[in-house]
């Protein structure tokens, strides 16, 4: 075989790896660009396919547009041990809209013992969305709404209970000589 026609083989296969590499190439940014639209376009379901953490990203807001909170949740849960910092206060941020949600969707008063724990959980995800970036304003914003449902109560008077044998103590909200609710 002659020098020629071995170089002209070897050219030959250089341009089908090239080839080969621009179609991957362009597959890849058709594939993103069909998520970054569905995104623009809020069906998540759809962007969910893409692969990868995006993808999961997509599927918890799909969960929690379908109001499949408990799903949702279990989605942002993955995504908040991510090595993305963003990726991180983002599924802390969502996962705590998740609760408050749920929680503002309660009789504050009447369901207490289902809003109080979600709230909870709440204020706690976005303390901890707000440790990663303190400068998240929708996270600072959201624990504001949060705190006025449901304020702590590290300064709140602590009362020991006549009759208790255990060290348990009740927290009241109010003056300990005012009226019950």
């Amino acid at each position: 075989m002659g020098l020629t026609r071995r170089l002209s083989l070897l050219c030959v296969g250089a341009a089908l790896l090239a080839a080969g590499g621009i179609a991957r190439e362009l597959g890849q940014r058709r594939a993103i660009e069909d998520y970054n639209l569905a995104l623009r376009e809020a069906r998540y379901a759809d962007a969910a396919a893409h692969p990868g953490e995006a993808g999961r990203e997509a599927a918890a807001h799909a969960a929690l547009f379908a109001g499949r909170h408990q799903e949702a949740r279990l989605i942002y849960g993955r995504l908040e041990r991510s090595a993305e910092r963003a990726r991180r206060v983002a599924a802390l941020y969502n996962g705590g809209n998740t609760y408050l949600e749920q929680a503002t969707a309660l009789d504050l008063v009447a369901e207490s013992d289902r809003a109080v724990p979600l709230l909870e959980l709440a204020k706690r995800s976005y303390r901890e969305a707000l440790a990663i970036d303190p400068a998240h304003w929708d996270a600072r914003y959201n624990l504001e709404r949060a705190l006025r449902l449901l304020p702590d109560a590290y300064d709140k008077q602590v009362i020991e209970v006549e009759g208790r044998r255990d060290p348990v103590r009740t927290v009241i909200g109010s003056e300990p000589e005012a009226p019950w609710p």
